[in-house]
């Protein structure tokens, strides 16, 4: 039955996309008024700046520009090759900067780790939410309560095996086999002496003394970037017209936090297609009909902020970094 019924609510919430109307859509952003653009623009430089001082958090006396940078130049990667493709050039980025071939890699790793953590978490949280709050997200239920309580194991599980040096060195034995096969269809092949899990334990050891005093503010900005993020969401459903009374706060954060989940694997670049779907697909029912296409230009504006813009900012970030670089060399 549960089965049956969650088909049936994802072939209704799909329909929503056959309501919608584009000229509306157009009118609804063009409707934005000059002090709202620029709200929408301080708003994402806020986000940009928290997001820096999270990535220059995890780097010992590394200023919070160059913290931006390395966020901008390898975002904008991200945002066009789908994968972990960003975090080669924050490498290369943090060395260049005089920063420790070792140092860099553990920065990068602990990076990956926040990011992937606080997405792992927010399902979590968006489950409170609705639950507390009694937002009527109807169909998507089910599909919310699963993926939750789906998210908040893969969350105990890592903690568990990460807690223990113990642990880890077993869960390395475990995936050794197919870390080996992983690297032989990548056609790189694995080192000859050793297997993953000494270099899990070396990783982790690394990891604990590298953010032993960085932990706390590296938490810290990561809420802040999380808060700032979901803000220009609730900004840009607010200026094309959503009022607060039929699309609340806690509704917008409880399906920000489930789209931050849903999208945890990078299947297109920026989650292009994915996060869009998902975003209009669960807020519309709760605005209700008559707003679904102040919704999707609400999620078409935010996404315009949080993964258009970052391309060209972040390349041309990259292009001065990396002129900087040859003329240094040179």
């Amino acid at each position: 039955i549960g089965l049956v019924g969650s088909e049936m609510c994802i072939r209704d919430s799909f329909n929503i996309f056959e309501d919608l109307d584009f000229e509306e859509m157009r009118a609804a952003v063009a409707r934005l008024s000059d002090a709202e653009w620029l709200a929408l623009g301080f708003g994402w430089l806020i986000w940009i700046g928290t997001q820096g001082l999270q990535t220059a958090s995890l780097v010992h006396h590394l200023p919070a520009r160059r913290g931006v940078q390395a966020f901008l130049g390898p975002s904008a990667v991200a945002a066009i090759v789908p994968g972990p493709s960003d975090l080669p050039v924050r490498y290369s980025m943090y060395q260049s900067w005089g920063v420790s071939a070792n140092e860099a890699a553990t920065a990068v790793a602990a990076s990956g780790i926040f990011s992937v953590g606080s997405q792992l978490a927010l399902p979590a949280f968006a489950g409170v939410a609705i639950f507390l709050g009694d937002i009527p997200l109807d169909g998507f239920m089910t599909i919310i309560v699963a993926a939750t309580l789906v998210l908040a194991a893969a969350i105990v599980l890592i903690t568990f095996v990460l807690g223990s040096e113990q642990r880890t060195e077993k869960m390395g034995h475990l995936l050794d086999p197919l870390w080996r096969f992983g690297r032989r269809v990548s056609r790189r092949e694995p080192p000859e002496d050793g297997d993953l899990a000494p270099m899990l334990v070396e990783q982790r050891r690394n990891a604990l003394d590298h953010i032993s005093d960085k932990w706390l503010p590296t938490t810290g900005a990561t809420v802040l970037a999380i808060v700032a993020k979901c803000s220009l969401l609730v900004m840009a459903l607010r200026f094309v017209g959503i009022p607060e009374d039929e699309l609340g706060w806690a509704a917008i954060f409880a399906v920000f936090a489930l789209v931050a989940g849903l999208t945890i694997i990078p299947i297109t670049p920026g989650s292009a297609g994915v996060a869009e779907v998902a975003l209009v697909g669960m807020l519309a029912p709760v605005a209700g009909p008559d707003y679904v296409n102040e919704v999707a230009a609400g999620v078409l504006l935010y996404r315009l902020l949080t993964w258009i813009l970052l391309i060209p900012t972040g390349l041309g970030t990259l292009s001065a970094w990396w002129f900087l670089q040859r003329r240094g060399r040179a």
